[in-house]
């Protein structure tokens, strides 16, 4: 495992945890909050699923 996986890992970790996105930045050290997002905020099938549900609550969909 190499370094950069290790960072990685715990910023894409931190961004898929509920960690504001400018905070994950700052951790990064980037100055470019769309890149931080672009490279480290992976949808998973989790919060898919919880975009889903609130879009069909939003819908009146069961």
């Amino acid at each position: 495992m190499r370094l950069y996986d290790a960072r990685h890992a715990r910023l894409s970790w931190m961004a898929n945890n509920g960690v504001p996105d400018t905070v994950v930045s700052a951790w990064a050290g980037h100055s470019d909050l769309g890149f931080t997002k672009r490279t480290y905020v992976h949808p998973d099938p989790q919060s898919l699923r919880a975009g889903s549900e609130k879009l069909a609550e939003l819908l009146g969909r069961p």
